[in-house]
Parts: structure tokens; C-alpha cells; sequence
């Protein structure tokens, strides 16, 4: 009886991990496929703008300029939504007085494509070489911002790129790392697929940087934003922010945008 159990119990955790490995590049991309609302709904002025990649797929990105603005900001979005879903944070960076450019990742609203983690790297590059190549923007004017997902490749660029600045806000160390965190009880090391390894690309950076990280974040957790930190190799803040993954921007706005402006013009 107990070699049966046993014998159970094995072939539900091996069936587990098996629908862990397949399934995976569902929890790890969750990408929002309409593009329900732009900068104007807001009245913020846009240049909607279409670049292709080395590739040759198609990425829809926005611009948003601001007045006498010093410093551009290159946003890496997360793992969830579209370009829709980044207007409170495009209203947060215009009113700092910076200009802001976000991009779709392949797959992501009305971008070309199927997400891939080698497809990301070479769609943050098609943004970064649009700024610095087509819009002529110097490189150490150039801040590059990366949420949750998108800090692995807003630290890939820093390292390549050595820009003015880079941000990490609610970053993780890695896809493994964070696999240890949700299934403790699986070789997620051995099952990722993917591995956006942001701490090992944060290692080569030489820019400033300014690490935000949540106390109570419930997807991933503070050990994430403490271990960027103590990894970031050069000039570096930590910030830490209360309120969950998502919503810590706008919960501590006042916070948050006086960090923002300190680090802005730390820059100058």
C-alpha cells in the first residue's frame, strides 16, 4: 500500500513539473492584444510610431514628448498588457518633465511576432537604436527604465549601451530565482526555459542606477530588489515603495517622483 501511495504521489509531482515546463511561456508572457486607449485620452500629445526590427517584425511604439526636456526616458514594460496599459505611468514621467518612449514587445498589442526571451533582447535594441541612431539622442541622455519583466532588458542595455542612467522598479533576479520562489518543490533551475538573468547583466553596468523595490509585493518578492542592489556595481539608490506589484507607483506617487527628480538630476 505504501509503495502504491509512493508510487502516486511520484507520478503526480512528475506530471506537475512536465505541465510546468510546457505551459510555462504562459506564465511567464501574458500579453494584452488590443490597444484600448493612447496618450490623448489623457490629453498628452504622441507620435505613434512603427520600427522593425533585425528581424524584420514590426513594433508599434509611442513618443511623448515633453517641453525643454534634458533626458529621454526608454521604458521596458512588464510581462502583462499593451501599450494601453502604460498611460498612468506615461502621465507620472511627462509631468516630471522628461521624454518618454515605450515600446510593444513582439506579440504585445498590435507589434508583429511571437514573444521569445532572444525576440525581447533584439526589440529593446530596435528601441534603443531608434532613439540614438534616427532621433540623434546621446547616449548618457538617455535613462533606461525596466518594470518587473522589463528590467532584464533594461539592464541588458545598460550593460551593452552605457546609458545616462538605468532604473530597475520591481525587478526580479532572474526567471529561475523567481521559480524557486512560486514552486519551491520543483528543479525550476533544470524546468526554465527562459532566464532574463537581470542580476548577471546588472553585474557589467556602468551607469548610475536606482534600484524601487516593494515590501509587500506579492509577485516578486523584496529579496529581488535588495540582491539587484547589492549587485549593482557603480553609483546606486535603493528605493522602497509599500502597496502591491502594480499599484506601488501610484500608491506612493509623492514618494516615488521626489526619487525620481533627485535621481534626474543627479545625472546632471
Amino acid at each position: 500500500m505504501i509503495y502504491i501511495i509512493l508510487t502516486g504521489i511520484g507520478i503526480i509531482y512528475l506530471l506537475l513539473a512536465a505541465l510546468l515546463y510546457i505551459f510555462q511561456k504562459h506564465f511567464v508572457f501574458q500579453p494584452g492584444k488590443t490597444i484600448f486607449a493612447t496618450p490623448k485620452d489623457v490629453g498628452i500629445d504622441f507620435e505613434d510610431i512603427w520600427l522593425k526590427t533585425s528581424d524584420d517584425i514590426a513594433l508599434n511604439c509611442w513618443l511623448v514628448p515633453a517641453a525643454n526636456a534634458e533626458y529621454t526616458v526608454l521604458f521596458c514594460h512588464g510581462n502583462g498588457g499593451s501599450l494601453a496599459h502604460r498611460i498612468g505611468t506615461i502621465e507620472l514621467f511627462h509631468q516630471l518633465g522628461v521624454n518618454f518612449f515605450v515600446f510593444d514587445y513582439r506579440g504585445y498589442g498590435k507589434s508583429g511576432g511571437h514573444v521569445s526571451e532572444k525576440g525581447l533582447y533584439k526589440d529593446s535594441e530596435t528601441a534603443w537604436n531608434y532613439l540614438t541612431e534616427t532621433r540623434k539622442i546621446p547616449a548618457e541622455k538617455i535613462i533606461v527604465v525596466g518594470r518587473s519583466l522589463g528590467g532584464a532588458m533594461a539592464a541588458r542595455l545598460a550593460a551593452q549601451k552605457n546609458p545616462g542612467g538605468l532604473i530597475l522598479e520591481s525587478a526580479f533576479l532572474s526567471i529561475p530565482e523567481m521559480g524557486r520562489d512560486i514552486y519551491p518543490f520543483f528543479p525550476v533551475a533544470f524546468l526554465a526555459k527562459y532566464k532574463f538573468p537581470t542580476v548577471d547583466f546588472l553585474k557589467k553596468t556602468q551607469c548610475p542606477a536606482l534600484v524601487v523595490a516593494t515590501a509587500n509585493d506579492e509577485i516578486v518578492k523584496f529579496r529581488h530588489g535588495k540582491a539587484l542592489f547589492d549587485a549593482a556595481p557603480t553609483q546606486k539608490t535603493f528605493l522602497e515603495l509599500s502597496s502591491s506589484h502594480d499599484e506601488c507607483y501610484f500608491i506612493c506617487w509623492e514618494k516615488y517622483t521626489v526619487a525620481l527628480k533627485t535621481f534626474f538630476a543627479s545625472l546632471s
